[in-house]
């Protein structure tokens, strides 16, 4: 699923650690974060959001070069916005299956973000709404290479629309929905719905590689 070592680290409060070695297999679990050898470029670290330090140890992998994941009991809005403050990648419920977690190591892999669909989609439009009163530069999107169905689909995911919206309002499946968004993610050279956002937006450059954390 990722390059490099694979390490999670959980509190006492709450440790499903089979349930962890099921969709992670061959990861290493670390009772507090006392315990976890030094970061290092190319590591990912699954980080339980239970732990009392989570964020501080979040910025010190990132800074680092590794990969976090920061896993959640419950998904929260202002828990999730400082998991991407803090430098982490991705943010996942920590008992979400296999096929998640999957989804979330390719994601980290690619050098994208994975975040909770629906709180994804609020966080784009904050994020579109503060750009639109700012000062920030505006271009004209070169959208050409796209086929129609491809930017009508990149268009709303780039306003925060959910998958399922997006299908409902095109009337297409969501499966349909997915594969238009990765031809259109390849085509103008972007990882996830943030930087697609920032691009269509105007605020990057199409196949620029900064990556936005």
């Amino acid at each position: 699923m990722t390059d490099g070592q694979s390490l999670l680290v959980y509190a006492p409060t709450f440790c499903p650690r089979d349930h962890w070695q099921r969709v992670l297999p061959g990861v290493r679990l670390f009772e507090t974060s006392q315990h976890l050898p030094p970061p290092s470029d190319g590591h990912v670290l699954w980080l339980c959001s239970d732990l009392s330090d989570w964020q501080d140890v979040s910025q010190s992998w990132s800074r680092s070069g590794s990969r976090v994941v920061v896993l959640t009991r419950e998904p929260q809005s202002g828990e999730m916005n400082l998991a991407l403050a803090s430098g982490a990648r991705a943010y996942v419920p920590a008992l979400a299956n296999k096929e998640v977690f999957q989804q979330v190591g390719e994601s980290i892999n690619s050098g994208g973000l994975w975040f909770p669909e629906d709180m994804l989609g609020n966080l784009l439009k904050m994020v579109s709404h503060a750009l639109d009163k700012g000062a920030g530069r505006r271009v004209e999107v070169d959208l050409s290479m796209l086929t129609a169905r491809e930017k009508e689909v990149a268009l709303e995911a780039s306003k925060g629309t959910t998958n399922r919206q997006i299908a409902d309002a095109l009337g297409i499946t969501e499966r349909t929905v997915k594969e238009h968004m990765g031809s259109a993610f390849r085509k103008l050279g972007v990882r996830d719905r943030m930087q697609l956002m920032l691009l269509v937006t105007g605020q990057r450059g199409a196949g620029e590689s900064n990556d936005v954390y």
